[in-house]
Parts: structure tokens; sequence; C-alpha cells
């Protein structure tokens, strides 16, 4: 009897293709927190389909976060392979060693990664977190506050109006304390989980127009909502906001 409760269960008995089924969010590589911007998403649908969401660079002066439906994917065994066209329009085929894949997290290693003709080089350990959770009807809704983290030269209060089709409305205060909604900011947003992506430009930090994207992990209990990320050089990005009732007046 213990023979069998030992031995009973191997790799033949999972069913890979079902267990991979659902949302992740890419949190560790190699068991270390990877940086938030690095951060990326993934849907493993019932049909077949995968939908990815990542960082791209467009250029040297300008990125923005993606989300993409071009790729399908199948499971054998425990190989899980994707073959679909990414945001550069260039063709993938990957193929994934599933380590270990249960309800709150999978890990992940690249066997082979094709773009076009050309392989990549890629021997890291990938884990993801399994989302459960839909926070958008928390998030979205006017929120005022400002940057926490230490030493921060960001030291004004700022209004963010998110809407419940992706869209959002950023307003900040200029010299004369008038406050100003920011005409060009791509006005686009996404939530994975707790994860808060928001696509924008720079313009008021470089003094030029370029695209961008961030990522945080968000909190929200009862009416207040706290951001964090690691940035580079294992530095912690904080704000934390309240929910309010209206936007500010512009002039």
């Amino acid at each position: 009897m213990i023979a069998a409760l030992l031995f009973g269960c191997n790799d033949e008995d999972v069913d890979y293709s079902k267990q991979i089924e659902g949302k992740w969010l890419y949190t560790q590589l190699n068991s270390q927190p990877i940086l938030t911007n690095q951060s990326s998403y993934c849907e493993y649908r019932s049909d077949g389909k995968e939908v990815y969401a990542t960082g791209v660079q467009l250029d040297g002066d300008n990125k923005t976060w993606v989300e993409n439906s071009q790729f399908k994917y199948n499971v054998t065994g425990n190989i899980l392979s994707i073959s679909g066209t990414d945001a550069n329009g260039k063709h993938n085929d990957i193929d994934i060693e599933i380590n270990s894949v249960d309800d709150e997290q999978t890990t992940q290693t690249t066997r082979k990664y094709m773009i076009g003709n050309v392989e990549v080089s890629d021997s890291g350990t990938y884990s993801y977190k399994r989302i459960t959770t839909d926070f958008s009807t928390q998030f979205t809704g006017i929120w005022y506050g400002k940057c926490t983290t230490s030493g921060t030269t960001d030291t004004g209060y700022h209004y963010w109006e998110y809407f419940t089709d992706g869209t959002f409305n950023y307003y900040y205060q200029d010299s004369e304390g008038n406050w100003i909604k920011k005409s060009d900011n791509e006005g686009r947003y996404f939530l994975y989980g707790n994860l808060f992506v928001s696509n924008y430009t720079n313009d008021l930090i470089t003094g030029w127009k370029s695209k961008t994207y961030e990522c945080w992990i968000f909190e929200i209990k009862d009416k207040t909502m706290t951001w964090t990320a690691l940035r580079d050089n294992n530095k912690t990005e904080s704000y934390q906001m309240e929910k309010v009732v209206a936007a500010p007046q512009t002039k």
C-alpha cells in the first residue's frame, strides 16, 4: 500500500494541457524576483490560443506595452509548444518544458526558441504566478495621491482617472497651482491580477514626446491604493493614493 502511494503517480498521470490553462504573470527568473517593468502576461485558452502581453522597444526613444493574440499552443506530455507572430511581425516557434504546475505557480525552461530562422539562446528558469482575481471594479474611478519613494523629487500631488474601457486621464499642477489634464498621455492601461501597466508619453519628464510604459504591483484596501515597483539597482518606488468622487477643475 505504501509503495502504491509513493509510486502510483508520475508525469504520465499529469494532464499538463489542462493544468496550464488560465492566466499567468511572470514574476521570477532563476528563483529571483524580476524588475517590475520586465513583467509579462500570458493566457492559455481552452481553444488552443495564447494571449501574450509584454513591453516592446519600438526604437531608441520609444517603447510600449502590447497585447498579442496571434499565437497558438499545444501540449504534448510536459512540452508546451507555441507558434505565432510577435509584435514586430516576426514568426516565433517556441518549445517550453513545464517543470512544475499547480493552482498557484508554474516553472518552465525553454528548450527551443526560434525567431524566424534565428535561434535565441535561453537557459533561464521562469516562474509564473497564476492569476485568479479580477480587481477592475475596485481599480476604476478617480484617485488622488503622491509618490512616497524615499528621496523623491516628485513631491506634488496628482489625480488619475481610470475608466472601464481601459482609458485614463492624468492631472498635474503647474507652477502656479493650476490643475492641468495632460492631453497627450497615450491614454491606455492594463490590469493583470494585481499588476497594473500604463502606456503614456513622458514629455513631462524628458521635455520631448516619446512613448513609454510603467508596470506596478498594486494593493487596494477600502479606498486606499498603493503602488510598488522594483526598479534598476534594486530600488523600490512607491505611490499612495485615495479614491475620491471627482476630478479637479482644470484651467
